[in-house]
């Protein structure tokens, strides 16, 4: 097989795209069917790492050469020690929790190790890419396919070489690259000027010649394009960036039109977020458009920003505030709505203020019949002070501290509180449900 190189990361949507992953249930780690299509953008799981610090092991070392771009050999030699000692490594028998039978299976070994960093970071380089492609489409709204010609390139992958579609065409949902293991095919974004110079068209509509396909582990049948590895007919960047479900979860209260735009801002705001590394503000009415981009950047922390209750003070005193308006928050870091976020509800004109994460978790508080007040917070923040000194994970310690402190502002009535979360998110907190409890009574 050919050497392959993957150069470091050159944005950090990839990043934060494998940051935002759950992890699969253990019962569904033993083959790597167990985990099919959309779900691999969700969740974590090589196939056969049954145990927990295992499968771990592996996600940090894969998060490690993302972040630092080692080469695939220099991340191999590191992680495969590693494994040994934990008795990951070579043939083993193990019992297969679907049909109950003894199988002798591969566990780790450098060619396994190859393939899990290949796939996952041309996974990431790809979900990366799209959110980019969809912060720039005004500019450059073509995709241009791209084989690239090397000896192991798939010659079923010929028929979508050179071929050039609009970026909202719905084959970017079933052909973006990569479309199998170890796939070097990859989409460069085209101008309008681009396509005038080289005399291109948009292609016609490409016949996916979908084929029959029989999933060995569900025995369920599906229809694969012709040419692409099952499973791969899907595009993790869309399944990441997409918050309809997990923002309907979070919008109960919402009809669907003011839910369409409220969605519309938030994508906006993780975009913005996404291409900077800074938090953004807006301030919406409930029903109506935006009313101004706003918040506070602290000199020490630039990357950060927070709207200042004492400016809602002076605009609520000078009449310059609609009636029930809404605060949007992007959050730098994976965390919930803030101490910051949920004062700001104290204020009559002020409808809800919702967060939401790089990785796609919404956070939402809207006003009840109790106003918010520093009174009723103070006595939380107390019982978050005494929380368990193992929560050293500074992460974990936010989505604690800050689900539990909405959780006790609504169960004293003082407000209306609603989640979207991602998988990840969602089983973070389960782990810790008893403990949030108790700092929510």
């Amino acid at each position: 097989m050919a050497r392959i190189i993957l150069e470091p990361l050159p944005h950090r949507e990839a990043i934060e795209y494998f940051r935002s992953k759950g992890h699969a249930h253990a019962l569904q780690r033993f083959d790597h069917l167990d985990v099919w299509r959309e779900q691999h953008a969700r969740d974590w799981v090589v196939a056969k790492a049954m145990r927990d610090d295992v499968s771990n092991a592996i996600r940090a070392a894969v998060d490690r050469k993302l972040a630092e771009g080692q080469s695939i050999e220099s991340a191999m030699r590191d992680l495969a020690p590693r494994l040994k000692e934990m008795g990951w490594w070579g043939k083993d028998l193990m019992e297969d929790p679907v049909t109950g039978e003894m199988k002798e299976v591969q566990l780790g070994s450098m060619h396994r190790l190859r393939t899990i960093f290949d796939t996952n970071m041309r996974t990431a380089h790809a979900a990366g890419h799209w959110a980019a492609i969809q912060r720039t489409k005004d500019a450059f709204p073509y995709l241009h396919y791209i084989q690239i010609d090397r000896p192991t390139k798939r010659h079923s992958h010929a028929r979508f070489h050179d071929r050039i579609w609009r970026v909202d065409d719905p084959i970017w949902l079933r052909i973006f690259p990569p479309n199998g293991y170890f796939c070097g095919c990859v989409v460069i974004q085209r101008t309008e000027g681009w396509m005038r110079r080289n005399s291109r068209t948009v292609d016609e509509a490409l016949e996916l010649a979908e084929e029959e396909w029989t999933h060995e582990r569900s025995g369920e049948i599906h229809l694969i394009p012709r040419g692409i590895q099952p499973g791969f007919d899907t595009n993790p960047g869309a399944v990441w960036l997409d918050l309809e479900a997990r923002h309907a979860e979070a919008t109960p209260d919402l009809s669907d039109e003011q839910r369409g735009r409220e969605r519309g801002y938030l994508l906006g705001l993780r975009q913005r977020r996404l291409q900077t590394g800074r938090e953004s503000v807006l301030l919406a009415e409930a029903d109506g458009p935006i009313v101004s981009a706003m918040g506070d950047a602290d000199p020490a922390t630039p990357d950060r920003v927070s709207v200042d209750a004492r400016a809602f003070d002076l605009l609520s005193r000078d009449g310059r505030l609609p009636a029930r308006m809404t605060v949007l928050h992007s959050h730098l870091t994976n965390s919930p709505l803030s101490h910051q976020d949920l004062l700001l509800l104290r204020h009559p004109a002020l409808a809800s203020v919702t967060a939401i994460t790089a990785g796609g978790s919404i956070w939402r508080a809207r006003q009840a019949q109790t106003p918010t007040t520093l009174q009723l917070l103070a006595p939380f923040q107390g019982r978050a002070a005494d929380l368990p000194s193992y929560l050293d994970d500074p992460e974990i310690r936010r989505l604690i501290v800050g689900h539990a402190m909405a959780r006790f502002l609504e169960r004293r009535s003082a407000i209306h509180y609603h989640t979207g979360l991602t998988s990840r998110d969602r089983q973070i907190l389960a782990a810790f449900e008893d403990l949030i409890d108790g700092l929510s009574q």
